[in-house]
């Protein structure tokens, strides 16, 4: 009897022991609960792509067209005149854009204006050859950059009017020194185009330029001027 007492009681013993197992279907049920909660974070970052993506979709390119025509005005003294004339230079060889972004501030490092200086002509070949051989060294130095990085008196978005004026300031290169300059810009815009010149000035010290000397130049002024008639489209 004791004998037979003792085997009922270690096998009801080990049944308890069973049935108190936790089921083996717990640990996929947190697998599950963690991926339901990696699904509902993928919706976030998908919308943070979208708002930036509209972000950079925001920003506005000025792209200056084969219209635009830059030129140089320098008053000089020539042996053969009795009154002074301006030295006047021109080339088309302009090209560049300016990116713009929805609160009116210029993306500097994808904006850039150059003019070819070798093709600037003027109603002298003997002026052209020396600008380019002496003044300019434009078999070393090509071009004149700028890169614009501030507006003043902007209105942003441009307004659609046939009278606009601000200004527009950054660094110009020409050769190896560089310098702040401030252009002033009047133009129109009729919605997709925008028509106008750009003007400013400087002096050859400024520039570390040297002053064109020659037997038949009795004297250069010290100031250059500098437009620009341009084109360009809104993008």
């Amino acid at each position: 009897m004791v004998i037979a007492l003792i085997i009922l009681i270690s096998v009801g013993c080990q049944k308890n022991n069973q049935e108190g197992d936790p089921p083996p279907q717990a640990q996929p049920a947190a697998a599950s609960v963690a991926k339901a909660d990696y699904n509902q974070t993928k919706p976030d970052n998908e919308n943070n792509t979208q708002q930036n993506d509209t972000s950079t979709s925001s920003t506005t390119a000025i792209i200056f067209s084969n219209k635009t025509t830059a030129r140089y005005l320098v008053q000089e003294q020539l042996l053969r005149l009795n009154f002074p004339n301006d030295a006047i230079g021109t080339t088309k060889s302009v090209e560049g854009n300016i990116k713009i972004d929805s609160n009116g501030q210029i993306d500097k490092s994808n904006s850039l204006m150059q003019v070819n200086l070798g093709d600037l002509k003027s109603d002298s070949k003997y002026r052209d050859r020396y600008l380019n051989n002496k003044t300019l060294e434009t078999n070393i130095y090509p071009y004149a950059k700028f890169v614009p990085d501030e507006t003043q008196n902007m209105d942003w978005p441009l307004p659609v009017s046939e009278t606009i004026e601000f200004n527009l300031i950054g660094d110009m290169t020409i050769k190896t020194t560089t310098n702040r300059l401030t252009w002033i810009i009047k133009c129109s815009n009729d919605g997709s185009t925008i028509t106008g010149k750009a003007t400013t000035e400087f002096t050859f010290q400024d520039f570390n330029i040297t002053k064109p000397s020659a037997m038949s130049v009795v004297s250069v002024e010290d100031e250059i001027r500098l437009e620009i008639d341009f084109e360009a489209t809104i993008d």
